[in-house]
């Protein structure tokens, strides 16, 4: 039988993922009424080469985005989708990018 203090803590941990549910729900929704917050839009300039990978494997851009130096991904591993370790922005490789 589970103590108090591990039902406290499963309470808080299903309350967590309940608002994380809410906020994805609100974001689905803003989607689809194409009111989304601007820290929800795609950047302007995708290459058309992550546009098929996206359209193809049904992900969202948001993978192949560096939210750290603020750029696409230039180089996607090879077992993608299913594995995004090794996906990388120039930057990230420390290349300077200018290719």
């Amino acid at each position: 039988m589970p103590t108090k203090m591990e039902l406290q803590a499963r309470c808080e941990q299903l309350e967590k993922d309940i608002a994380a549910l809410q906020r994805q729900l609100l974001c689905m929704e803003r989607q689809l009424t194409g009111k989304l917050l601007p820290e929800e839009r795609q950047p302007a300039d995708m290459p058309t080469n992550l546009m098929a990978l996206m359209k193809k494997h049904r992900v969202p851009w948001e993978v192949f985005w560096c939210y750290e130096h603020e750029r696409w991904l230039d180089e996607v591993c090879s077992s993608f989708p299913h594995d995004m370790y090794g996906s990388s922005c120039p930057e990230c490789r420390g290349e300077d990018g200018s290719n």
